[in-house]
């Protein structure tokens, strides 16, 4: 290896070091910075590193370990629970999202096929980012954390059937809708038979697990080759790597090997979504953010007040609590890690022109820099309405949108009742 490139790579993580401290400290998630790293580090920045094929590699590694850590984690008796739900919610969102997209490019005669993929792209929340803000606000465990995970999870999954729709719009259409039907069904067949056979087992014996626990770097490099190995297979029977990956750690997380197996991949999984968000910034061509500044910064209004929104308006429609519903719609507001995959299988595919990706990265990108202050705004806002309008004696966590009458009148009731004047100052 040349010495500049040693040089380069001890800059770029001294950098992201230094940088995801200074995020910690403000409360902001560390892929936002290293985003940052990957502008000022690449061709727009001092171009100390290139976006090679080897960074892209590692970057889709790092979001298929993502997957894999998400699906050890899952505890399906309370997903399944939130399932029905989040499956609600994430079609909604697809559909609703994706056809305003489609409508808009049609009322501007611009591209049919690239304004279906990126609906698809800003339907996609990222997990990263989301997992990063509940774990900085404590909010994982709660209702809105349990029921933000399952969307996220639901979300994920998606990703299967749209990447199979997007690859599809590049051929021949009767075959496209033949190979995407009998994928969506192996996908959907595999996912449902995974999940009733762990449901009834709580916990089972890894073949070999002795062997993998005896030695930490022997029991890394096996656990990390699961989750590559459950990708490839996937991949062989024309499925999504990241559905592999997903049911590998499903699979890894109900066995004995769970609680070591989080701490032996954590590290690498660090390493791998620090390339990824690397090379995110490294997509970024300044010159072209500084020429279109104002078309981007108004796509990044619409998109994360618009996705909070309909987010919000979902889970009200839905049954959920006012102060759940708000909380979940401000986790689910960052657009997705796999947006970036499915814009590239968009570009590939013909589907999405080279202007049209260039823009979708742009935004991409942006909406994980703004998300974190939107969402620290947002709560703060959050927290003040609240306030008042206890002060007043009306509580608006309890608040239903759907089949919620009667709790609006209960609480209209006790607000007219508890009320007193001499205390707001009028």
């Amino acid at each position: 290896m040349h010495s500049e490139a040693l040089t380069a790579l001890a800059l770029l993580l001294a950098a992201a070091v230094v940088m995801g401290l200074a995020m910690s400290r403000c409360r902001l998630p560390a892929a936002a910075g290293f985003i940052l790293i990957g502008v000022a580090g690449g061709p727009s920045g001092f171009s100390l590193i290139d976006p090679t094929p080897m960074i892209a590699t590692m970057a889709d590694l790092g979001v298929l370990m993502l997957l894999f850590l998400i699906g050890m984690e899952l505890r399906l008796q309370s997903f399944r629970k939130l399932l029905p739900l989040a499956l609600g919610v994430t079609i909604a969102t697809i559909l609703l999202i994706a056809s305003t997209v489609w409508l808009f490019t049609f009322y501007v005669h611009g591209e049919l096929k690239g304004g279906i993929v990126i609906g698809f792209m800003l339907s996609i929340s990222s997990t990263a980012v989301a997992m990063k803000m509940m774990n900085d606000v404590g909010e994982k465990t709660t209702n809105a954390g349990r029921l933000s995970v399952a969307i996220l999870v639901a979300q994920d999954l998606a990703v299967v059937p749209l990447l199979l729709i997007t690859n599809g719009m590049g051929g021949d259409v009767e075959g496209s809708l033949f190979g995407i039907a009998w994928r969506l069904a192996l996908a959907l067949a595999l996912l449902v038979g995974f999940i009733a056979a762990l449901s009834k087992v709580k916990s089972f014996r890894f073949p070999g697990d002795q062997y993998l626990l005896k030695d930490f770097d022997v029991g890394t490099l096996g656990i990390v080759g699961l989750c590559f190995a459950a990708a490839a297979l996937s991949s062989l029977i024309s499925l999504s790597p990241a559905l592999g990956a997903f049911l590998g750690g499903l699979l890894l997380g109900h066995s004995t090997l769970c609680r070591a197996a989080e701490s032996m991949t954590a590290p690498i999984q660090s390493i791998l979504l620090f390339v990824f968000f690397l090379s995110v910034g490294l997509l970024i061509d300044l010159q072209y953010l500084r020429e279109q500044m104002w078309v981007i910064l108004a796509a990044l209004v619409v998109v994360t007040g618009g996705k909070t929104f309909l987010n919000w308006l979902l889970l009200m429609i839905a049954g959920e609590p006012f102060d759940t519903a708000v909380q979940s719609s401000l986790f689910l507001s960052p657009v997705g890690e796999f947006s970036f995959v499915i814009a590239g299988a968009g570009l590939a595919a013909g589907a999405l022109s080279a202007s049209g990706y260039k823009l979708a990265i742009a935004v991409i990108a942006m909406s994980l820099l703004a998300t974190p202050i939107w969402f620290l705004m947002a709560r703060l806002m959050h927290k003040v309405v609240l306030g008042q309008a206890r002060i007043l004696g009306f509580d608006l966590a309890g608040l239903r949108l759907w089949g919620g009458q009667a709790q609006l009148q209960a609480a209209a009731a006790g607000a007219e009742k508890e009320w007193d004047p001499g205390q707001s100052g009028l």
